[in-house]
C-alpha cells in the first residue's frame, strides 16, 4: 500500500468518511485560532496581556457548563445518531464563523467565540461516541482514534500555515471567511457518514451501564488524563511568558509550538503500535513519565532549545494519552450513555487544563524550576496511577464479573444462542484485558457448542478447535496468562465453528 494511500490517509472504509469531516473541520477551527492569536496575547506586553488571557480562560471553560449537562445526553439520544450531531455542529460554526468576521472589534466576539467552542466540543463529543460504531472490535479503537487524531494534526498544520498567509496578505476578517468554506465543505462530508440511530435501552442494561460508569478504568484513566491536560496548560502559558520575557524572538514561540505538534503526530503512529503490546491503562502510564523525564534531563542553560525539546515530548504524551484515553472510555462506558459521559469527562479535562494555564498566568516561575515542578507532578502521577491502576485490575473481576451478569444479552434478542452470548462475553473480558477468564468463557462457549449440536456426525474442525482450547485451558489453570492474540485466535475458532455447524443444521 502506498504510503500516500487514501486508506493509509485517512483509515479504512467507513473510519475514512469521518476522517474526512475532521480534517476539514480541524483545518477550519486552525483559521478561527489564528485570527483570534494576535489580539490575545502576541501584540501585547506580560502585564497587559494577563487580563485577557484570563479572560480567554474563562471563556474557554464556560462551554463545558453547556456540554456536559445538555449535549452529553442530547447526542445520546438524538434521532438520526452521532452523524446528525456532527452536521448541525459544522453548519453552526459556519454561520457563525461569517459572523464573527463582521464583529472582531465588538463585544459580540465573545459569546460568538463562546458558542463556536460549545459547538466545536459538540462535534468533538460525537465524533468520540461515533468511533465504536465503525470499527471491528476494540482492538481497532486505538488505531482508529490515532487516524482521526492524526487527520486532525495535518489538518491544523495545513490550515494554520493557509491561515497565517492570508493574514499576511489580508486581515483575520478575511481569514475567517475562508475558514468558513472548510466547514460548509464539512457539513457536506459528514453527510457521506453512516447513520447511527440512538440505542434503545431496556430496565435490565440500566443496570449494566451504571455499573460500567463506574469502573476503576474510567476513574483512574481519567485522573491521569487530566493530569496531562493540566500539565500541558501550564506548559503552553508557561513557555510563552519565559520566551516573552528573555525576548526571544518570534520564531522560538513557533518552533516550540511545532514542536509539540510534531510530537503529537508521531504519537498518532506509536499509538497503534504499543496497543499491539500493551492495554490503553499502560500506554496512560507511559504518557506520563516521558514529558517528565525529559523534563528533568533536557539541559536547562539554553531556555530555547529545553522548551522545544520538552515541548516535543509533551506532544508526543499528550497524544498517546489522548489516544489510550478516548480508547478506554470507548471500550469501557456503556453504549447509549457514551456522549454523556465523554461530555462529563471533557468538561473536567478542560478544568484542569485551565488550572494548569492559569498557574504561569498568575505567577511565573523561572525556567529550571517551571520545568522540575512539571517533572516532578507527572512522575507522582505516574506512580500513583501505575500502582493503583495495576491493584484495581487485580481486584477487578468481581466487578467484571458482576458487569457481566448483569449484561442482559437476552434482552437484545431472545433467540440468540447460550454459545454466541458466552462468545460475545469472552469478548468483552478480552477487551479489558482478563484474558484467562475469556479462555475459560469461550471454553464454556465451546461446550454450549457440543450441547447445542446433539448426536450425530462429528465436524471434522470440532476436533482440532477442542483441542486448541483445552490447551489454552490448561495452561490458564496452570497459572499461565496467554496474550491478546492468542485469545483472539480462541474466540475466533469458536465462533467460526458455531456458524459452520449452523449452516449444516441449516
Amino acid at each position: 500500500m502506498s504510503a500516500f494511500s487514501p486508506a493509509r490517509l485517512f483509515g479504512p472504509p467507513p473510519v475514512d468518511r469521518l476522517a474526512h469531516t475532521t480534517f476539514l473541520s480541524s483545518a477550519s477551527d486552525a483559521f478561527v485560532a489564528v485570527s483570534l492569536a494576535g489580539s490575545l496575547f502576541f501584540n501585547l506586553s506580560i502585564d497587559a496581556a494577563r487580563p485577557r488571557i484570563i479572560l480567554y480562560l474563562v471563556v474557554t471553560m464556560a462551554p463545558f457548563a453547556v456540554v456536559a449537562p445538555l449535549i452529553g445526553p442530547f447526542v445520546d439520544r438524538v434521532r438520526g445518531g452521532h452523524r446528525m450531531v456532527i452536521a448541525a455542529a459544522c453548519l453552526g460554526r459556519f454561520v457563525l464563523i461569517l459572523l464573527l468576521s463582521r464583529d472582531l472589534r465588538s463585544l459580540l466576539l465573545y459569546p460568538e467565540v463562546f458558542t463556536i467552542l460549545v459547538l466545536n466540543k459538540t462535534h468533538s463529543v460525537a465524533k468520540s461516541a461515533l468511533v465504536p460504531r465503525l470499527v471491528a472490535g476494540p482492538e481497532d479503537l486505538v488505531r482508529a482514534n490515532s487516524t482521526l487524531s492524526r487527520t486532525a494534526v495535518v489538518a491544523g498544520a495545513v490550515g494554520g500555515s493557509i491561515a497565517v498567509a492570508i493574514l499576511g496578505m489580508s486581515d483575520a476578517a478575511t481569514v475567517l471567511r475562508v475558514g468558513a468554506v472548510g466547514y460548509a465543505l464539512a457539513l457536506v462530508s459528514t453527510l457521506r457518514i453512516p447513520r447511527s440511530p440512538a440505542v434503545q435501552r431496556s430496565p435490565a442494561s440500566l443496570v449494566a451501564e451504571a455499573q460500567e460508569l463506574r469502573a476503576p478504568s474510567l476513574r483512574l484513566g481519567l485522573s491521569s488524563m487530566a493530569l496531562i491536560r493540566g500539565i500541558v496548560g501550564f506548559f503552553a502559558f508557561f513557555a510563552a511568558f519565559t520566551l516573552k520575557s528573555a525576548g526571544e524572538p518570534t520564531w522560538v514561540f513557533g518552533a516550540v509550538a511545532v514542536a509539540g505538534g510534531v510530537g503529537g503526530f508521531l504519537a498518532t503512529f506509536v499509538a497503534p503500535a504499543l496497543r499491539r503490546l500493551f492495554l490503553e491503562e499502560r500506554i496512560l502510564e507511559l504518557a506520563l513519565v516521558i514529558p517528565a523525564v525529559l523534563a528533568i534531563v533536557v539541559p536547562k542553560g539554553s531556555v530555547g532549545p529545553a522548551l522545544v525539546i520538552v515541548a516535543f515530548g509533551l506532544g508526543v504524551a499528550a497524544n498517546l494519552g489522548r489516544q489510550a484515553f478516548d480508547s478506554l472510555v470507548q471500550r469501557d462506558a456503556p453504549d447509549a450513555e457514551r456522549g454523556r459521559t465523554f461530555a462529563g469527562f471533557e468538561a473536567r479535562l478542560q478544568l484542569a487544563w485551565v488550572f494548569g494555564a492559569l498557574i504561569p498566568v498568575l505567577v511565573l516561575p523561572g525556567s529550571t524550576l517551571g520545568l522540575f515542578l512539571a517533572a516532578g507532578v507527572l512522575l507522582v502521577g505516574a506512580f500513583a496511577y501505575g500502582t493503583t491502576a495495576r491493584s484495581a485490575v487485580r481486584r477487578g473481576w468481581g466487578e467484571w464479573s458482576a458487569a457481566v451478569v448483569t449484561r442482559d444479552f437476552s434482552e437484545e434478542d431472545p433467540e440468540l444462542p447460550l454459545a454466541e452470548q458466552l462468545l460475545e462475553t469472552a469478548r468483552w473480558l478480552a477487551a479489558r484485558g482478563a484474558h484467562r477468564q475469556a479462555v475459560a468463557v469461550a471454553a464454556t462457549a465451546l461446550e454450549a457448542l457440543d450441547a447445542q449440536s446433539g448426536p450425530g456426525p462429528v465436524d471434522p474442525g470440532t476436533s482440532e478447535v477442542a483441542e486448541l482450547v483445552a490447551a489454552a485451558r490448561v495452561r490458564v489453570l496452570a497459572g499461565d496468562t496467554p496474550d491478546a492474540d492468542e485469545v483472539d485466535v480462541i474466540v475466533t475458532a469458536v465462533a467460526e465453528l458455531g456458524r459452520r455447524l449452523e449452516r449444516d443444521d441449516g
